[in-house]
């Protein structure tokens, strides 16, 4: 018997040979829980000269399981094929620090929690995969074939140190994404072996306290010649799909995909890593009738949440950015969301006039537009494109303080979302302008707080110079204020230097404070050009801000004196 801390990972595999069906674990207070036997290829990610990775396969296929302790104490498990026992053994789970499982809060359903009670606030990104080099074509220069490598999973440890290291704590991945697909092109074929690489990111994950929402898929069709295409066959006769909508509709082609899903449930299924599961990437974009997409949504919403037990399930649809959204994004309200889910950009080519010109006003209009009082929302992908989605914002490479950053990732939570806005462009951007040190003000912004507690309302104290986003809770009030002069439009396409507000008082009678103590966070340093000096007073219920050039966090509370008081 080995040794595990409270919610680590236990793995046993079994002789290659042996018929095993199910696991029964058994632990303290006659606690007890069945877990399904997977097919486990043993491989490994190595590292050439160049640091490409490579996946070698180092042993055959064997029966294997997967747990995670939710106590400390001795665990017992049962391996069984019907009524058999084919094995039985035991181990031994001791304390360790890590939070638990995530869920949603029943104090307060917009926001999660942890099993040990701690809030948990989404602060992170996307990062469906990881970036791809061609290789050359000979030996002359500039010139490359097709053949490419990756760093894999080298890449994603890098890239969750740095957003864990600057207080965030979130990812979504795309398991669809070329690098971590295990479909064959046969439907409910796997590639055994290729779960190396999403096992090495999971642990990544753990290491740095990362959750993760993991999605299924994001192709549209099943023509070729698209980015969005995708390949498959029928195991039996071969047989390609007639349509999206006959593969949706279809009980064999729906059957061979929960054989898809049911493979990763067993692997992570009950891990506390993966927090959300997430069925399709934009699923109002595939080429399908939209009844289809809703009924299809629907069930499976129910069958991957009996395959994954505690861990949330939700779905995503497009950008909403069009009239013609709005009824989907209605209709996309189920019962079984767990997780209600919002896209949107900024984006000059869109439809809609509050989609072009402001993030701020776009996050928040989203936000408000989805939320429901009995689950948590997501501004679930963001960030800015060039007209019609026709590749990263032209601005980005300009941005090297993130104005665009701030906009679309913080709003999102003060106008009620349970999280920070995700951006897209976490490798063209976020990474490139080496922009997650901005994470940690809003991480310390949140430091001690019991969300769920607070039970916010959000309020808008915005005046014509500047923005000022409220949560009103029960115990604290906390204040987004950014200068509108230092807009993306303003300071990278137009060049001006945004003007410093030295004047800037708020009234938070409304909210019913007079007096409280104040805390400034500082997102820009005196080294990006912020004035990042003075304090801040509170008397009579007036917020005196000290001047600032681009915007300031605030926490104010507990009050020591209500407006009801006086």
């Amino acid at each position: 018997m080995g040794d595990l801390g409270r919610y680590g990972r236990w793995m046993r595999t079994f002789p290659y040979a042996t018929s095993i069906d199910r696991v029964e674990f058994s632990g303290p207070s006659e606690w007890r829980e069945t877990r399904p036997v997977f097919l486990h290829r043993p491989a490994e990610l190595r590292y050439d000269d160049h640091g490409y990775e490579h996946l070698v396969v180092t042993g055959e296929a064997v029966p294997a399981v997967r747990f995670t302790p939710r106590a400390a104490g001795l665990h017992r498990y049962r391996a069984l094929a019907g009524d058999a026992v084919v094995e039985e053994g035991g181990f031994r789970c001791g304390p360790s620090t890590y939070p638990g499982y995530v869920s949603v809060s029943e104090l307060d359903p917009r926001y999660f929690v942890q099993d040990e009670g701690q809030p948990f606030v989404p602060i992170g990104l996307c990062m469906a995969g990881p970036p791809r080099y061609l290789l050359p074509k000979g030996t002359g220069h500039f010139e490359t074939g097709e053949a490419s490598v990756t760093l894999g999973a080298a890449e994603y440890e890098r890239w969750f140190r740095l957003l864990s290291g600057n207080g965030g704590n979130f990812a979504r991945i795309w398991l669809s994404h070329p690098y971590f697909a295990v479909e064959t092109g046969v439907a409910g074929e796997l590639d055994l072996a290729a779960f190396a690489r999403l096992d090495a990111v999971v642990e990544h994950a753990r290491t740095y306290g990362i959750r993760l929402k993991l999605c299924f898929e994001h192709f549209r069709t099943f023509e070729p010649g698209s980015v969005f295409s995708k390949v498959l066959r029928h195991p039996d006769d071969g047989r390609t799909p007639e349509s999206i909508d006959a593969w949706l509709r279809e009980e064999t082609w729906r059957q061979l995909w929960l054989k898809k899903v049911a493979a990763y449930t067993a692997r992570y299924g009950n891990d506390p890593v993966v927090a959300v599961w997430e069925l399709w990437n934009e699923m109002d974009c595939v080429q399908a009738s939209w009844d289809l997409v809703v009924a299809w949504t629907r069930d499976m919403l129910q069958a991957v949440r009996e395959l994954a037990g505690d861990q949330c399930v939700t779905n995503s649809l497009g950008s909403y950015d069009d009239e013609h959204k709005i009824e989907p994004f209605d209709a996309f309200k189920l019962d079984g969301m767990g997780l209600q889910q919002v896209h949107r950009y900024l984006d000059q080519g869109a439809p809609w006039e509050i989609c072009r010109t402001d993030p701020v006003l776009l996050s928040v209009d989203a936000v408000r537009r989805t939320a429901l009082p009995d689950r948590p929302v997501l501004l679930a992908e963001t960030g800015a494109v060039n007209d019609r989605h026709t590749g990263p914002f032209r601005y980005y490479r300009m941005d090297n303080r993130g104005i665009i950053f701030h906009d679309t990732t913080f709003p999102a939570f003060f106008a009620g979302a349970a999280g920070t806005g995700q951006i897209w462009h976490w490798d063209q951007y976020v990474d490139q302008k080496n922009l997650w040190r901005f994470y940690r003000p809003f991480a310390e912004l949140l430091e001690g707080l019991a969300v769920p507690f607070e039970r916010f309302t959000p309020l808008d104290y915005s005046n014509d110079r500047a923005w000022c986003l409220v949560l009103q809770g029960r115990g604290h009030l906390l204040l987004w204020v950014r200068n509108k002069a230092d807009s993306w439009h303003s300071v990278l396409r137009d060049g001006l230097e945004p003007p410093v507000l030295e004047d800037q008082v708020f009234d938070l009678r409304p909210a019913g404070v007079l007096k409280a103590p104040v805390e400034l966070i500082w997102p820009w340093s005196a080294e990006d050009g912020e004035t990042a000096t003075g304090e801040a007073t509170l008397a009579d219920g007036q917020l005196a801000l000290p001047p600032f050039r681009y915007g300031i966090m605030v926490k104010v509370g507990p009050p020591r004196q209500r407006a009801k008081e006086a």
